[in-house]
Parts: C-alpha cells; sequence; structure tokens
C-alpha cells in the first residue's frame, strides 16, 4: 500500500506542476482567440503618437503608436544606495509617492503599497519603489526607521529619496502625477495618492487610488493580468 500512495503523490506532483507552467499560456490562448470582444488588454496612458508604420499582429495589419515613457532615473534608498529606477527592462514596477511627516493618507497608501508587495513577494518579475517628495527631511536614515515595520527588503521594495534626479521632474513628467510643495504651510506637500503600475517598456498601464481598498484589489489582479500580457509579448511564438 505505501508504494501505491507514493507513486499517485508523484503523479499529483506531475499534474500540478504541469498546470503551473501550461495554464497561463493556456488561459491567454482562450481570452485572446477563442473570445476577443471578451478580453482587452490594459490601456496605455500618456501621449499617442501614430508613427505611420505597421506591425503584423496574429495575422493582422495594425498601426504602430508612440507611447509616453518613462525616463529611467537614480534615486537613493533608505539604505543610502543608489538605485537605478525602471533600467532593467524585464520587470514590472508599481510606484507611489509620500512624504514621512504627512498627515493624511500616506499611512493608508503604503499599507496598501505593502499589501500589493507581499502578495508579489515570491515573484521576480516585479519591482516597488515609494519616491519621497520631501527630499530635504527625509534622508536614507529618517526613511530607512520610517520603512523599518514593512521590512521593505525583503519584498523588493525602495522607498527613495534625493539622487541625481529631481523628484519633482520625475513625478510630474514622468508619472503624470502631482507632487509640488504648498508654501503656505511649513510642512506640507501635494502630491498623488495613486498607486502606478508601470510595464517592463516603462509605459504607465494604471492608476489606483490608494484610499480605495477596491481598487487595490483591482491593482492586484492587474498586475496578474499584465504578466500574463508580458509572458505574450516575449513569446516567440506571437
Amino acid at each position: 500500500m505505501g508504494i501505491v500512495k507514493q507513486g499517485s503523490g508523484g503523479l499529483k506532483k506531475i499534474i500540478i506542476l504541469a498546470a503551473i507552467l501550461i495554464l497561463p499560456g493556456f488561459l491567454y490562448y482562450l481570452l485572446e482567440r477563442k473570445g476577443e470582444n471578451r478580453y482587452k488588454t490594459l490601456p496605455i496612458y500618456g501621449e499617442k503618437v501614430l508613427t505611420g508604420t505597421f506591425s503584423n499582429r496574429m495575422g493582422k495589419k495594425v498601426p504602430d503608436t508612440l507611447f509616453h515613457h518613462i525616463k529611467p532615473f537614480s534615486l537613493v534608498n533608505q539604505q543610502g544606495e543608489p538605485i537605478h529606477v525602471l533600467a532593467n527592462d524585464s520587470t514590472l514596477a508599481v510606484v507611489n509617492f509620500f512624504y514621512s511627516r504627512c498627515t493624511s493618507f500616506c499611512e493608508q497608501m503604503n499599507n496598501e503599497m505593502n499589501r500589493v508587495a507581499e502578495r508579489f513577494i515570491n515573484n521576480e518579475l516585479i519591482n516597488f519603489y515609494t519616491i519621497t517628495v520631501d527630499t530635504l527631511y527625509d534622508t536614507p536614515e529618517v526613511l530607512r526607521e520610517y520603512a523599518a515595520a514593512y521590512r521593505p527588503e525583503t519584498k523588493k521594495w525602495h522607498f527613495l529619496t534625493s539622487g541625481d534626479d529631481n523628484v519633482f521632474d520625475i513625478a510630474q513628467q514622468g508619472f503624470l502625477v502631482d507632487a509640488v510643495q504648498d508654501t503656505t504651510k511649513s510642512v506640507h506637500f501635494i502630491h498623488s495618492a495613486s498607486l502606478v503600475l508601470v510595464d517592463s517598456e516603462r509605459r504607465i498601464r494604471g492608476y489606483y487610488d490608494a484610499t480605495q481598498k477596491k481598487e487595490v484589489d483591482r491593482l492586484i489582479d492587474e498586475i496578474k493580468l499584465l504578466l500574463v500580457e508580458e509572458i505574450r509579448e516575449k513569446s516567440p511564438f506571437k
């Protein structure tokens, strides 16, 4: 009886492994080829310009579009290390802006960011970046103390402050979100409450209000969709 159980267990492991390897591609096939009216890729945000050229996609001639891309940038993390953000063209990113002396929604936003980071803690295809807009006060030491409870080093999550590039330019021109200092108050900044999803080509694929749990739930679901899309785009059989 022991031999039979061992064999059954081995067979189950093989079936589970096969399902894990095959299921993402099979789901995409069903959605893309069998359910064209039901499947939509995530939108791409920012200015779009038609290039006048065309590509062949799934047997169809599709006009090429030049989308808004975020330029890679360099900031310093909570450990005092320079981090080159979006320099890796094989990973996704989720980004948000905050400051440690914030008394409004920042804590809730970072708690939600933590929830997403924990959900994908073992996925090497996604990184997380939380960028302070109060770079003079939020030194690496301040950020390290602030972030300690989240244990970001275990989740591919960096808290970032002033480095080679300007944080306000990064927010406004790169991520297309608000980030300005309110000069009418001693310590106050106006910045977005959104978590921003970026694909491996540095294109913005979604904005999610971190003060709304359902919005963050949607982010988690759409990260999964984008991971499948990324696999499909890099497939030699597309």
